[in-house]
């Protein structure tokens, strides 16, 4: 049996801890609030900082029926952008599962979660419940949920949604590109599950490369929305 061992960073005011090692050779982040910190941005952090630290995280792990280098649908690397460091997502349109049509300028004003997943993909199905969670406790907050469907087909798909109850709505996997090259270098497009925050001004706020929880996606969700709040 080996031995686990942890590691913790700070990153922009939020102490990011992986736990790595055990017999279940994972790797678990813990996302809590630095010390002394009074918001998510008191103590901002350098891109390039921030960026060399994600890398050398990122560096630790393998991808989800993809190549070396890039973080496994078992592993996660959590990152929270501090407000003076975000970048505006480029607008993206797509066809909805439901048959509907998506286009992203009519969430303007709106923090919206974008998840990436796929019904072939096992780690999707364990933050499934997770996800749906916290699409209904924040939705009085003015949170919106939009799934982006990958490497699917539109049937598997929705049987995937009505197993999980998923309610929010989902872009097609045959329309699904424009979505993810909007998130540019943010987003592997071989990491699937992916979780992305955008604010209210349109800019990604945080990502979850991997599964999520629910701990972990309620925290930064709500931060997010209270920035929102406060700004108006």
């Amino acid at each position: 049996m080996s031995r686990r061992r942890c590691q913790r960073f700070e990153l922009d005011g939020w102490y990011v801890q992986y736990e790595t090692g055990g017999d279940a050779k994972k790797t678990h982040p813990c996302l809590r609030r630095a010390r002394g910190a009074a918001h998510m941005t008191s103590r901002p952090r350098s891109r390039t900082r921030t960026a060399a630290c994600l890398i050398a995280v990122a560096m630790s792990l393998s991808a989800c029926g993809a190549g070396r280098g890039t973080p496994t649908a078992t592993d996660r690397v959590v990152e929270v952008i501090a407000p003076e460091d975000r970048r505006d997502v480029e607008p993206f349109t797509g066809d909805l599962l439901d048959g509907g049509r998506f286009d992203s300028t009519s969430m303007a004003g709106s923090v919206v979660v974008y998840n990436v997943w796929g019904s072939w993909c096992a780690p999707c199905r364990t933050e499934a419940s997770a996800l749906r969670r916290v699409s209904e406790e924040t939705e009085e907050l003015g949170v919106r949920f939009v799934g982006i469907n990958v490497r699917d087909n539109d049937a598997s798909a929705r049987a995937f949604e009505d197993s999980y109850n998923i309610e929010y709505p989902s872009i097609t996997s045959d329309t699904s590109s424009a979505a993810v090259l909007a998130f540019g270098p943010a987003l592997p497009p071989s990491a699937v599950p992916s979780t992305l925050v955008v604010d209210a001004q349109g800019r990604l706020a945080a990502r979850i490369v991997g599964p999520t929880d629910y701990a972990t996606l309620t925290t930064i969700v709500t931060e997010t929305a209270a920035e929102a709040d406060t700004s108006r």
